[in-house]
């Protein structure tokens, strides 16, 4: 998951230290300095208008005020600080609700359409800079009639405050289940070695990732596991649920004021898919795709469950398809951790994306937000490409004006930071945070991008380090993904930098490196013994791992289908939405496998309040384009420098300079399409 905050520019590695108090004053600071500058620029004659007093202006006085506001908001996800975390939720608020206000701001829109009633030549990038300015003011109701675009206002105010409020609650969550030892049978020792007890000897279980899913998939007792599913699948729910059905509903109202047939058609206007048709017409062609293998495997998990069931419940898949990579691969993923040192794996990581890529982390002593924080600067290899406007390859994209700060090989070019372990009132998931954009400011300096994976992986524990399950693995390589957009960055200007691309393309570099961590000879650089360094992943648990892949691809996919389904049917609905009856039902359709009774999963839907919302089938769409950019890896070699350089080029690092699509034609040499992802999930 990309977590792309509303975000001054320094060039020097970020500050972290903001006092409670500090970040109370900081919105009135920030907003007084974007007025001034805004003052300026509408006050400009018509005649005297140009790109760089008007247009280019803007753009540098927004992501300045942007840059100024980011890592205050960022703590409230991460600081350990309650007090300071409340004062930066608040400061997220204020600054989203400013922003409504900032793009339905009548005088700003004449000043920008002043100077494209002028006709200016400009070059691509300048062209599509003025377009994607100018939509986003008509996105927020500029254009239509006053009484209809202070409604609009009025509502996406509101809206802000449910979504924020809905993650708010999500991250402060501090349920637990208390079970027995005899209820821990089939966890490893690990597990329950880490585990806080009760006075009275019972075990607790929180609804942290590194709890949660272990115990799903291992807990020999199915009454505890039901237990725990119900309680995770509650979470929020007496708060949450009225939030994202009040935020559903005026996202209807939204999309209708604005003259959409849905919000979803809303917001897919300035996508790659376009519309909701579309959307639709995709997933429901991969479901016909995957439901014949999607079934065959829920047989094969009933058949192991014995009994003649006919239901394998939501509580049952992942120990059945534990137990069923147990007896049909002999795959023990609680053995196979073992070669996955947290330590190991990112040293292996950055080898090889750094050769892939061109690029080498240096651990440094940077300031952090938190002690456990691990810091890095990035910086080119010798004779690589550079990040910031000195590529040894010709350039994808030209921007008018001059090359935003060149850098010289082997110099510090990004900043990067790894946050790792669960904490109290800390983002409950894994994401990459990106903290710092990348453009060019006004000395013409280019502003140093930096961001954060921010993940609840296990901590270390009985004097044994911190190790990966393969899916940690996964989810590592996939956050990495995110994080060589933010940093590989070479967009000139801030609204296109790193991942503020469509968001159905910001998985795509997500989705592209999770491809890397099932080639051999990856396994073999990231992994190594916890007790013997020295000794890799077997070449025979390599080939099992590799040929489980897709096993499960039918379940797995099925989910992400319905998850994508779900919230594109909350979000075309005409009328007042039942969240949990039609969550029930699609679940039992499409994912086939029921709800527990009376859960309500969607109060921690978290995404659909997060910037998802009519976007969840992003995944999917994006892991389609991602499985085609792969296969030239596949054909070229994944070690292949080379190719990883054309990759930085024309897909990392323009951002949303140039149109997503024709980047990746650009690539392949041809448009993308569906046979490469197919054929990588078995279903081809």
């Amino acid at each position: 998951m990309n977590k792309q905050l509303h975000g001054g520019p320094m060039l020097k590695a970020p500050e972290f230290l903001y006092p409670p108090e500090q970040i109370k004053t900081i919105s009135e600071t920030v907003v007084k300095n974007l007025e001034e500058k805004l003052k300026d620029l509408v006050n400009i004659p018509a005649p005297q208008r140009n790109f760089k007093n008007t247009v280019m202006a803007f753009e540098l006085a927004v992501s300045e005020f942007g840059e100024a506001v980011n890592i205050p908001i960022f703590l409230a996800y991460v600081s350990d600080n309650p007090a300071l975390r409340k004062e930066a939720q608040e400061l997220e608020l204020k600054i989203s609700r400013y922003c409504v206000d900032l793009f339905t701001r009548e005088d700003v829109f004449n000043a920008l359409n002043e100077y494209a009633a002028i006709g200016e030549k400009l070059g691509s990038v300048e062209a599509r800079l003025l377009e994607k300015t100018l939509l986003d003011f008509k996105r927020n109701g500029l254009g239509l009639e006053p009484r209809r675009k202070n409604k609009i206002k009025k509502m996406m105010k509101e809206l802000i405050g449910l979504e924020l409020q809905f993650s708010a609650n999500l991250r402060e969550v501090n349920d637990v289940l208390e079970v027995s030892a005899q209820e821990l049978n089939g966890l490893p020792e690990d597990y329950t070695a880490r585990l806080k007890k009760t006075e009275t000897g019972k075990f607790l279980i929180t609804m942290d990732y590194p709890d949660y899913v272990p115990f799903m998939d291992c807990a020999e007792n199915g009454e505890a596991r039901r237990k725990l599913e119900f309680l995770f699948n509650n979470r929020c729910s007496g708060k949450n649920m009225k939030l994202m059905e009040d935020a559903i509903a005026l996202r209807r109202k939204i999309g209708k004021t604005l003259g959409y047939a849905s919000f979803a058609d809303y917001m897919l206007d300035d996508r790659m898919a376009k519309n909701s048709a579309a959307v639709m017409g995709f997933l429901d062609r991969t479901w016909v795709k995957l439901k014949k293998k999607g079934r065959q495997e829920v047989r094969a998990r009933l058949k192991l469950k014995g009994g003649g069931e006919k239901i394998l419940h939501s509580w049952e898949w992942r120990y059945y398809n534990n137990l069923l990579k147990k007896e049909k691969y002999s795959i023990d993923h609680e053995k196979i951790k073992e070669y996955f040192p947290l330590e190991t794996v990112i040293n292996g990581m950055f080898e090889v994306f750094g050769e892939v890529l061109g690029v080498r982390f240096s651990p440094a002593a940077l300031p952090t937000w938190h002690k456990d924080v691990r810091s890095y600067e990035v910086k080119n290899k010798d004779g690589s490409a550079s990040l910031n406007n000195s590529f040894a390859v010709p350039r994808p994209f030209e921007a008018s004006g001059k090359s935003a700060g060149a850098k010289k090989d082997g110099s510090t070019a990004a900043y990067f930071y790894f946050d790792l372990f669960p904490r109290e009132g800390k983002y409950k998931h894994a994401a990459c945070f990106g903290i710092r954009r990348g453009f060019e400011l006004a000395d013409g300096s280019y502003e140093l991008p930096a961001a954060a994976i921010v993940s609840n992986f296990p901590s270390p524990s009985g004097g044994s380090p911190a190790l990966l399950k393969f899916d940690d693995v996964v989810t590592l390589f996939h956050e990495f993904g995110h994080v060589t957009h933010n940093l590989l960055t070479r967009a000139k200007y801030g609204k296109f930098s790193g991942t503020s691309v469509s968001r159905d393309f910001v998985e795509v570099p997500s989705k592209m490196l999770e491809n890397w961590a099932y080639a051999p000879e990856v396994l073999g650089r990231i992994s190594g013994h916890y007790k013997k360094p020295e000794e890799k992943l077997p070449a025979e648990l390599i080939k099992k791992l590799i040929a489980a892949k897709n096993m499960d691809s039918g379940l797995v996919y099925l989910r992400q289908l319905f998850f994508s389904i779900l919230d594109m049917r909350y979000h075309t609905a005409k009328g007042k939405v039942d969240t949990t009856r039609l969550y029930d039902k699609l679940m039992r359709k499409i994912s086939l496998i029921p709800m527990s009774p009376d859960t309500h999963p969607q109060a921690s839907f978290g995404h659909l309040m997060g910037g998802y919302e009519a976007g969840y089938y992003g995944y999917l769409w994006a892991e389609v384009i991602a499985a085609d950019l792969f296969s030239a890896f596949e054909e070229k070699g994944i070690m292949n420098a080379e190719l990883g350089s054309r990759y930085r080029e024309l897909i990392l690092a323009p951002g949303r300079s140039y149109d997503e699509a024709g980047q990746v034609e650009k690539f392949l040499g041809r448009p993308s399409g569906e046979e490469a992802f197919l054929k990588s999930i078995g279903a081809a």
